[in-house]
């Protein structure tokens, strides 16, 4: 599965925050725990809650790649412990912008939480695994944030300092395809989500997914899926609003 994180460059996020304090809980939790202190009651358990809807295949890359329970580390030096400080802190206050200091601050744990799962998983994923490898580290994130640059494997073997063939060699054994195989999965990932999210015309998700014309792009993306994308977007949207109406009927 094709790299999942760095979906942010490349038409927007793909994982959405939702409220992730919304003001009434912050304002409950102000008059529940303004007037207790860290050490008044060490047995008490606070929740804190927040959400991200996770839509598209690069929302439902990084989900998969999740367990259905991550537990953290509750070790004093462990980053993770320090947000969570930073959290409870900033939701006994009523300052300015405190909506906004929320947010990034459930951003920096989501990520913090992600990395020290996968970094202690013998089962994360292998893009994981492989942009650790510095070997395949550069190329990777190359791929990844620049994915409209018409790459080729010399180009990404020199960025890692490798051969064509020794960088083809240990970019197969890490991920398991070749690397232009991989970056074909990788734009055809992102180019789904535009064609389900977005209003954008097939010749400007071609241009920002890394294809030279709408030609070229309906081609590979025919080749890969069997039908041109036009068509796609058209079953993946009249499916959604179906759903849609089901869920909520009268919407």
């Amino acid at each position: 599965m094709p790299h999942p994180c760095r979906a942010g460059n490349h038409g927007g996020e793909r994982a959405r925050r939702s409220a992730t304090a919304p003001d009434r809980f912050a304002s409950e939790f102000r008059a529940r725990h303004a007037q207790i202190g860290p050490g008044d009651n060490p047995q008490a358990t606070v929740f804190l809650c927040g959400a991200y809807p996770f839509s598209g295949d690069v929302g439902g890359g990084l989900l998969d790649a999740l367990p259905q329970v991550m537990t953290l580390s509750a070790a004093d030096d462990d980053p993770p412990r320090d947000v969570i400080t930073l959290l409870s802190r900033e939701l006994v206050r009523n300052e300015l912008a405190q909506q906004i200091v929320l947010d990034r601050l459930l951003d920096l744990l989501l990520v913090l939480a992600i990395r020290s799962d996968f970094r202690r998983s013998a089962t994360a994923p292998r893009w994981y695994r492989a942009s650790a490898d510095p070997r395949l580290g550069a190329a990777l994130e190359a791929m990844h944030e620049n994915v409209a640059h018409p790459w080729t494997v010399p180009e990404l073997a020199a960025i890692s300092g490798l051969s064509r063939a020794a960088f083809t060699r240990a970019f197969r054994d890490a991920l398991g395809q070749a690397p232009m195989q991989y970056l074909t999965e990788w734009r055809m990932t992102l180019a789904r989500d535009h064609l389900r999210a977005d209003d954008l015309s097939l010749a400007q998700i071609a241009d920002a997914v890394g294809y030279g014309s709408p030609f070229a792009f309906a081609a590979a993306f025919r080749r890969h899926h069997g039908e041109p994308p036009g068509t796609w977007r058209q079953r993946e949207r009249t499916t959604a609003k179906a759903r849609l109406l089901t869920t909520h009927p009268g919407s």
